[in-house]
């Protein structure tokens, strides 16, 4: 089964870790409730967000492995 992951700053614009750096934390899961379950306790113990407020931001971040589509922006 392909791996789903979502990575904290995609759903955080501007995620910080407790020093002060960009948050480089990313959830993986075989499903997307394993990768919200995740994504909601680091969401709570390292931001003091309460991540189920966030839920429709954090499912449209949760990817699959291997199935992102690259060079569908336009020439500018």
């Amino acid at each position: 089964m392909p791996q789903m992951y979502a990575r904290c700053n995609n759903f955080m614009s501007g995620a910080a870790s407790a020093v002060g750096v960009n948050c480089k934390f990313i959830a993986i899961g075989e499903n997307e409730d394993e990768v919200l379950d995740q994504v909601y306790d680091h969401l709570g113990s390292i931001h003091n967000v309460d991540g189920k407020e966030l839920t429709n931001n954090i499912k449209r971040c949760i990817f699959t492995r291997g199935t992102k589509v690259f060079g569908t922006r336009g020439h500018g």
